[in-house]
């Protein structure tokens, strides 16, 4: 006669390890098999199963879930009901399962579907769990992979300059520029693996004379590898328009202004290959040169110091914004309070505010703590600075000139010559040209600005009282 659907099933329960058979009677803690003695007289404490319910299958989840040793224990089922009846039965059979495998058979519980779902289930959540894990690990690999790839990079394209390919008897004569020089300030290093010298003297020579002007240098190789030097003169001030092709935006050119950082990356073409390559781009603060670097060549660090960058503040620096007001431990335990920005220069994340404070900090006098304290970026009036210590005093130009002659000790008797800036780049070398050469150039470079440019080497010519308009007055003698 077939059992009826709600008929109950109870477990027993061998023990592979010491061979104890036992009845289930729930779970412990740690997940194993709650157990009592396979004796009729404890049929109260068995746990009972509907074989069509949800209680067996909760409780082999919660088994496989939570027990350490699964293996450990062998599942067998028997009628409920009949219980009084098998229990001897099957303890005499389970003393050895191998020999009485097919009478325990239709006894025997498969728990490897459950085994497999838990398995499933557990796995699901240990990816949930380390998915922000899993992507700063991805951002890592990423880093190191692109750290492997200028490694590489190095090792095949980005070959060091090869100095043996240089005319340094050229470069004296016509830039005067010594070898010993460089290599003595350390800046030959930084030439040759293709960076900028610090600002150092040149000695240029056009039609016979030679003159003195301040520039970092670099050098360039061709496509036949022929080895140049590049002077990067001091500019004045740039025209923020356009660069590589890339126009600035009125938000570029005040972010340009104020950081000396574009504050984003953007889309600029390589001269020579036409090629489309994502940048930073940042003015020199030596020179005021428009510089650029390919954002692939650069890398975001995880910490400075003794800070962590985290995932957030390093998306921001990847794309070029600035993470303001971020406090710095060093290793050695000093702290500062900067704003930490991509820099072309520094070919990394450039600490903008960390000079200024240490400036003001030794220039005032004052601990690092105290000016850390006031500064944070706010704006203060000079009565407030002055009683604050931030500033010495105030006033302007002849207040300045006293103070200076006072520190000099010149009591009363001293005079104060007034000196122009001299013209520098373009402007001192057409000094030296012949009048039709440098005519020549300044046209084809300015083109319909020359007309402007005339009159205003006409107007710095003046002597004496000069008088500036916006606009130009012919006055005719009555």
């Amino acid at each position: 006669m077939a059992k009826k659907k709600d008929e109950k099933d109870v477990l027993v329960v061998r023990d592979e390890k010491t061979g104890e058979i036992s009845v289930v009677a729930g779970l412990n803690a740690d997940g194993t098999p709650k157990r009592t003695p396979a004796k009729a007289e404890n049929a109260q404490s068995f746990l009972q199963f509907d074989r069509h319910g949800d209680v067996l299958d909760n409780f082999f989840k919660n088994f496989f879930r939570q027990c350490k040793e699964p293996s450990r224990f062998g599942f067998y089922r028997i009628a409920a009901d009949q219980a009084e009846n098998l229990l001897e039965v099957m303890k005499q059979l389970l003393k050895d399962p191998e020999a009485n495998k097919e009478l325990l058979a239709p006894h025997k519980v498969d728990t490897s579907d459950y085994e497999k779902k838990v398995q499933e289930e557990m796995a699901a959540q240990q990816t949930e769990k380390q998915e922000p894990q899993k992507q700063e690990n991805m951002e890592q690999r990423k880093e190191q992979q692109q750290d492997k790839s200028e490694q590489m990079q190095g090792k095949r394209g980005y070959q060091p300059i090869d100095e043996s390919k240089i005319n340094w008897q050229e470069l004296e004569d016509r830039w005067g520029v010594k070898r010993d020089n460089l290599e003595k300030s350390g800046d030959l290093t930084k030439m040759l693996n293709y960076g900028k010298s610090d600002l150092v003297k040149v000695k240029p020579t056009f039609g016979g004379e030679s003159f003195e002007l301040d520039a970092r240098l670099s050098f360039k190789k061709d496509g036949e590898g022929n080895i140049s030097l590049v002077p990067h003169f001091i500019r004045k001030e740039q025209k923020l328009d356009e660069y590589k092709e890339h126009k600035f935006s009125d938000n570029d050119r005040k972010n340009l202004r104020e950081t000396g950082n574009l504050g984003r990356v953007v889309d600029i073409v390589d001269r020579e290959t036409g090629e489309i390559i994502p940048s930073y781009i940042s003015i020199d603060r030596k020179t005021n040169e428009i510089t650029d670097i390919p954002a692939s060549r650069v890398r975001i660090p995880e910490r400075i110091g003794k800070t962590e960058i985290t995932t957030q503040e390093r998306d921001m620096l990847r794309a070029g914004l600035p993470v303001r007001d971020k406090l710095i431990e060093r290793n050695d335990g000093r702290k500062f309070v900067t704003t930490l920005q991509v820099n072309v220069e520094q070919r990394g994340v450039d600490k903008v505010y960390t000079t200024f404070t240490r400036n003001v900090a030794a220039g005032g006098n004052l601990p690092l703590a105290k000016v850390l304290e006031i500064a944070q970026g706010r704006v203060w009036s000079g009565e407030d600075a002055l009683g604050i210590g931030l500033i010495d005093t105030y006033g302007g130009l002849y207040a300045a000139i006293a103070i200076a002659a006072d520190k000099a000790e010149l009591g009363d008797d001293y005079r104060v010559t007034e000196v122009f800036d001299e013209p520098m780049d373009l402007p001192l070398l057409f000094q030296f040209f012949g009048a039709q050469l440098r005519s020549s150039f300044t046209r084809s470079e300015l083109g319909d600005a020359m007309q402007t440019y005339e009159q205003i080497q006409e107007a710095v010519s003046q002597q004496g009282v000069v008088m500036y308009c916006p606009y130009r007055m012919d006055l005719e003698e009555q």
